[in-house]
């Protein structure tokens, strides 16, 4: 995400970004006990040489790049990871949430139906730009940036049932036809003995 935000982020961004880190690093070596300087901290840091504790990272907002961002449905706590770590509210996550809630966690292919959301909603228009981001298995983490080239329209998977989201209750909607199932009743079950 660092190589991609050198890319894409405004540079008043990427300097404001700059100073906050520079600061906290400074403040950091001061208030450190023993007047000890700017040296790596006694855990090693965060792995970036900088000698910063990983709590006090500077965040880059990428809002200032970014219009929309669409975020792999892994499930509930994948999508508030993501929205914690990159600064992001609700509305940047409810296509995600309710892709999760339509379709499952559907692995790779989940980004086009959150795409297709965002297009069913009428959020994209031409000359927005799009970020992705997908997770694979074990540590596979991928992401790219699309800018919408024209104002899009037709029909997508989301077509018959868009009036229907954003969904405020995410109740399982087979547990009413379905829910018996957890209802065991042991006197039907025959134990062979």
């Amino acid at each position: 995400m660092q190589e991609l935000a050198v890319k894409i982020l405004p540079v008043r961004e990427l300097l404001q970004f700059m100073v906050v880190k520079v600061v906290k690093w400074l403040s950091f070596g001061k208030s450190k006990k023993g007047g000890g300087g700017r040296g790596r901290s006694r855990g090693g840091g965060n792995g970036s040489g900088s000698g910063m504790r990983v709590g006090t990272n500077a965040v880059i907002n990428f809002k200032m790049g970014v219009d929309h961002f669409c975020i792999h449905t892994g499930g509930k706590v994948v999508i508030d990871g993501i929205g914690s770590n990159l600064n992001l509210n609700e509305y940047d996550l409810k296509a995600a949430r309710m892709t999760l809630h339509r379709f499952g966690n559907t692995s790779a292919s989940s980004l086009w139906y959150v795409l297709a959301y965002m297009d069913a909603k009428k959020r994209l228009k031409k000359g927005d730009k799009v970020l992705m981001i997908s997770f694979g298995a074990e540590f596979k983490c991928n992401s790219c940036l699309w800018e919408v080239v024209k104002d899009l329209g037709g029909d997508n998977v989301w077509t018959q049932c868009i009036e229907n989201y954003p969904k405020n209750n995410f109740a399982n909607p087979y547990m009413e036809k379905y829910g018996w199932i957890n209802n065991e009743d042991p006197s039907t079950f025959k134990f062979p003995y």
